[in-house]
């Protein structure tokens, strides 16, 4: 499931609750997806979040592309991996999305822990059908499954597995943030400090 289509279904499912249960800790999954690089901020949340850095990688392939100035063909449809989840606070959106690019992420665990990364995040705030970005960090550590595939076929992001996840923790009530990742089948005993939002 695409993270556009969870955040509709997320966004349903949250407008039903009581007002009383919207102020509980809400827990999503973080979930991978992929942003068109020529994808319009009207296009999704997460791709109004990234407008800045997708415009920024059309402008460094721009720059490496050889096509003659007067070609007629189109731009290639290239994307980057970005994952993200999204919670309600009263008539807001809370999206925490991380951007999977390189060479920004980085690996600090090795082969001991290949799909743990250090990547950009930012968390928005939708309201009214206007995103604002609230956040931004350098460096978020989260777990990113593969699935296995052919050779030829390339990557593929896994968001159904259990044995590497990153589960996302929001409270209303306070504002903040918590993940808890999941690594080789083994829930991670080092926790990451909250992140505490402000809005």
């Amino acid at each position: 499931m695409r993270v556009l289509e969870v955040f509709v279904v997320a966004t349903f499912v949250a407008c039903a609750l009581p007002a009383a249960a919207q102020n509980r800790v809400q827990t999503q999954r973080l979930m991978a997806t992929t942003i068109s690089l020529e994808a319009p901020p009207t296009s999704s949340p997460i791709a109004a979040i990234w407008q800045d850095r997708l415009a920024a990688e059309r402008k460094k392939l721009a720059a490496l592309s050889v096509t003659p100035p007067n070609s007629s063909r189109p731009p290639s449809d290239i994307s980057v991996n970005a994952f993200a989840a999204s919670f309600k606070d009263g008539d807001r959106t809370i999206i925490l999305s991380a951007l999977f690019t390189t060479p920004e992420c980085t690996n600090l665990s090795g082969a001991a822990a290949p799909n743990l990364n250090n990547c950009p995040m930012r968390v928005a705030v939708l309201e009214n059908g206007q995103i604002k970005v609230v956040l931004s960090e350098g460096d978020f550590p989260f777990v990113a499954a593969l699935k296995d595939t052919a050779n030829d076929k390339g990557n593929e992001f896994d968001n159904q597995t259990s044995r590497d996840k990153t589960l996302v923790m929001f409270n209303p009530a306070t504002h903040e943030i918590t993940t808890a990742l999941t690594l080789n089948g083994v829930p991670d005993t080092e926790t990451a400090s909250p992140i505490r939002i402000a809005y």
